[in-house]
């Protein structure tokens, strides 16, 4: 199988779909990674920034763990807007892939980031016979009940947590606390199915040919 997966930023796709590809690989399934921006930012209070260059670096470093192919598209984060011009450059790139099945962000997140690639890729991927949407931040949301596509990942959950901890950029900023709460969202999510770890999804389009 062909995969791709989609993200904003960096670190998006493993925080919603870590686990899920680390099974793929171990699968022997070839994975591609497609990160939209180049998801470097300063927050308007200086807080807390991100340097272009080492969310690249975590990037790469990440993929390596994966063993997936890497492109990034280099938009600028925070004022992404979903342009035609953008689905269709995102679209090139899918059609070049030929992926058998995709994971995405879901267009109804609060990020606005995230928002935006959803709704480009259910544009960009309506060719796709696979298309997924993960969850991937910690915000509430108001369609749990809409994830409909569960994935055991209980046997990779300490190589998620791993994979997640090659983000040092992000997780220091927040004390890693990420790293706990996502472990809490993929057990609770688990517990839904009967096992220790599993990540959800809701399926937009599933064609068995």
């Amino acid at each position: 199988m062909r995969v791709l997966a989609i993200g904003a930023h960096f670190d998006d796709i493993e925080l919603g779909c870590g686990g899920t590809l680390l099974k793929h690989q171990d699968l022997g399934d070839e994975i591609n990674l497609l990160v939209v921006t180049h998801s470097a930012y300063t927050s308007p209070s200086k807080e807390s920034s991100r340097e272009r260059d080492q969310a690249r670096t975590e990037g790469e470093k990440s993929a390596r763990f994966l063993r997936a192919s890497l492109l990034c598209c280099n938009k600028d984060p925070i004022v992404l807007i979903p342009t035609e011009k953008l689905v269709l450059e995102i679209e090139g790139i899918v059609n070049n892939i030929k992926p058998d099945r995709v994971y995405t962000h879901q267009p109804n997140d609060s990020h606005a980031d995230h928002a935006a690639v959803g709704y480009i890729s259910m544009r960009a991927c309506r060719k796709c016979n696979q298309v997924f949407f993960y969850r991937s931040n910690w915000y509430i949301m108001d369609n749990t009940q809409d994830d409909n596509y569960y994935v055991n990942i209980s046997d990779y959950m300490d190589r998620k947590v791993e994979l997640l901890n090659i983000f040092e950029s992000e997780m220091k900023q927040v004390n890693y606390s990420w790293i706990d709460f996502v472990k809490k969202q993929n057990s609770a999510a688990g517990a839904k199915v009967g096992v220790p770890y599993a990540e959800t999804f809701h399926v937009m389009k599933f064609f068995w040919e």
